[in-house]
């Protein structure tokens, strides 16, 4: 029996889904707030890879996720209009997030926590790079299909609205 591939825009759209289900839960739960910052790092990864793909860039093989946003803003990678607008306070909340994210995912014996403004900002950028990767200016017109826009605006537009409260 063979698990069934997943084409990266499909991993988007998992990915999605799975931080929407992490986001609702995330206030009550700090088992869900760590999943959804891991979902969140992976799904800025995953839009940063298929844009970067999608305009010919070669990914190293082991490539952080800050790494990753930071391919996507060279504009040597992403020629304009497709760069990516990471601003230096973008990529501190960001990398905040990675961070929280590894201290989960490469445990030390110690309480993992994430404050709200460290969730409120990494989403915030997480939200800003997948819209303007794959909706805004996505390298090709077809790098998303209508249906699966829909479905990724509407993840978004949860995700946004969970870093909004956080952030008031």
């Amino acid at each position: 029996m063979a698990i069934p591939a997943l084409d990266p825009t499909e991993q988007i759209a998992t990915t999605l889904k799975f931080c929407v289900v992490h986001s609702g839960l995330a206030l009550e739960s700090p088992g869900s707030a760590a999943w959804l910052v891991t979902g969140a790092c992976a799904l800025a990864q995953q839009a940063a890879v298929l844009a970067l793909k999608a305009a010919g860039d070669t990914i190293p093989a082991q490539t952080g996720a800050s790494e990753l946003l930071l391919r996507a803003a060279s504009k040597d990678r992403l020629p304009p209009p497709y760069t990516l607008p990471l601003t230096a306070a973008a990529r501190r909340d960001f990398d905040r997030l990675v961070e929280c994210r590894n201290s989960f995912m490469h445990p030390r014996g110690l309480a993992w926590h994430v404050t709200p403004d460290t969730l409120a900002r990494g989403l915030s950028v997480v939200v800003a790079s997948v819209r303007h990767l794959l909706l805004i200016q996505p390298v090709r017109a077809e790098l998303v299909a209508s249906p699966q826009r829909v479905d990724i605006e509407a993840g978004l537009a949860d995700l946004t609205a969970l870093a909004e409260f956080l952030a008031d």
